[in-house]
């Protein structure tokens, strides 16, 4: 594409203006290839500028830069693009020279602190089954066309987001469901999208570390619906939620309730459960009909609600919504049963928030027969605060804990631990295993026919971050080969 049609609507300065071909754009100096334009984007920890001419020696031919950077010197083969803030220009760029794809593409996004990941996915089959061809982008991973790739950020940065949507384009795709973190918001990741509906989920006590408060955290969640939301755009919006309500009542527009409470537009009126999923009944919009799942919690209630209620906005046949929600399996790492042995019952879970473990730890309480196992840690370098809640939280639920790392990071495992005890009311069944591996295997040998475990914290994640190395590590692997020896113990004995 040539350089004039890409900066087509961006106010620029340029001393030495060609029209050359661009092969490809980028805000990672390590992509560039000949012929490639590299944006440089000012971060918070890094600055693209400073990464300029190792880009020029892998072969950009134009570079855009802040307008008061002045470090650069003059090169005659190199397009030197200056504007008055990269990280605005970015978005008008990378929407150029794709091809502004959101215009193919019904946009959802999704926000809050815990359950947009299994709502996406559960859009994406609903979506499937009612004829439409739809993607994902969000903490799991990117499901673009036929290709799955792990994600790297929950929100990709805004060249890379429009390159995907792109290649959604290209596939045959027409609907996008992508989960909008705070960081990507409120990073401006998002500012090249229009949004035709928004879903708020919850907010809890999360990334305050980078916040610095629930109000700040709040106003960065509602920047999809106060900036990114089409004027006729549908908010759907949880309102037994106190953030949720407070914002349902903020906002003007099109918007759609859900939750428990009766004023909700979509309401779910009575529900029983077991491990084998859920039975509930939904009033939607005057209109009631029973829905059976195969998830569990209360929690997975509200995502289905949310699910329905999308649904619901886009006029979707509810044979078809659902007959996907009953054919819906889960989501990797959410709840996942792992499978092994006939005496115990082992779930994987991503609960890493105060919020999101009472509410899975609830509905295994609420379940069980036996005892009730949680293995758990906290992230380094992350919100310190959160620990000891999530050690009450454990002691008040559960009838065996086990502390152990989860990413422990820059930070000194046996550090966190103890900022995780200082929550729990009663030590004595609280048992301290730093080793991960160890801490699973341990649960495992030791829990009684009946009883229930939960290894909570990374979910779906295939790594363990220590210091600024990434291990090889999936909670379901250790878990599954436990659980294995376990059963072929048993059989041994039997015999």
């Amino acid at each position: 594409m040539k350089l004039r049609e890409i900066l087509s609507g961006i106010d620029f300065r340029c001393a030495n203006f060609q029209d050359v071909d661009i092969r490809g754009i980028t805000i990672n100096s390590n992509q560039v290839l000949k012929g490639y334009m590299f944006i440089a984007l000012k971060g918070e920890e890094r600055d693209g500028h400073d990464f300029i001419y190792q880009a020029i020696e892998k072969g950009a031919v134009a570079l855009v830069v802040n307008e008061e950077f002045d470090q650069l010197m003059f090169h005659k083969n190199i397009v030197i693009i200056r504007v008055s803030d990269t990280r605005e220009a970015v978005h008008k760029v990378a929407r150029n020279f794709y091809s502004h794809p959101a215009k193919f593409l019904e946009i959802i996004g999704i926000t809050g602190t815990n359950g947009k990941t299994t709502i996406s996915f559960l859009l994406d089959k609903i979506f499937t089954y009612a004829g439409y061809h739809s993607g994902v982008i969000g903490t799991v991973c990117y499901r673009i066309g036929n290709r799955e790739i792990p994600s790297t950020n929950t929100t990709p940065d805004p060249v890379s987001l429009q390159k995907y949507m792109d290649e959604m384009v290209q596939s045959g795709q027409d609907v996008l469901i992508l989960e909008a973190s705070s960081h990507g918001l409120l990073q401006g990741r998002l500012k090249g999208v229009k949004f035709d509906c928004g879903v708020f989920t919850n907010l809890g006590k999360d990334h305050l570390d980078y916040h610095k408060g629930m109000e700040s955290y709040y106003r960065a969640k509602r920047i999809l619906f106060a900036e990114l939301l089409k004027e006729k755009g549908t908010a759907v919006i949880n309102i037994d939620d106190e953030y949720g309500s407070r914002l349902y009542k903020e906002l003007s527009g099109q918007k759609i309730s859900y939750g428990f409470s009766p004023q909700a537009d979509v309401r779910a009126l009575e529900y029983k459960m077991s491990f084998k999923g859920i039975n509930f009944k939904v009033e939607m919009m005057g209109k009631k009909m029973n829905v059976f799942s195969c998830l569990l919690g209360i929690h997975n209630i509200y995502n289905l609600l949310a699910s329905l209620a999308v649904a619901h906005v886009y006029g979707l046949d509810f044979s078809k919504v659902i007959y996907a929600v009953e054919n819906f399996t889960g989501v990797k790492g959410r709840l996942e049963r792992v499978f092994g042995s006939s005496q115990l019952k082992v779930f994987v879970d991503y609960a890493h928030t105060p919020d999101a473990l009472e509410k899975v730890l609830y509905t295994l309480k609420e379940l069980k027969r036996g005892k009730l196992w949680v293995v758990f840690g906290c992230g380094g370098n992350r919100y310190r605060d959160k620990r000891p809640l999530m050690g009450e939280i454990a002691s008040r639920f559960a009838d065996r804990i086990i502390i152990t790392s989860d990413n422990p990071r820059d930070e000194n495992p046996l550090d966190i631990i103890e900022d995780i005890l200082t929550g729990v009311k009663n030590k004595d069944k609280c048992e301290v295993i730093p080793a991960r591996k160890e801490a699973i295997e341990k649960a495992i040998e030791g829990a009684e026919p009946g009883d229930v475990i939960l290894i909570a914290g990374k979910g779906h994640e295939r790594y363990q971050i220590v210091g600024n190395v990434v291990i090889p590590f999936d909670d379901r692997e250790v878990a599954s080969r436990a659980l294995i020896r376990r059963t072929m113990r048993e059989m041994a004995n039997v015999g």
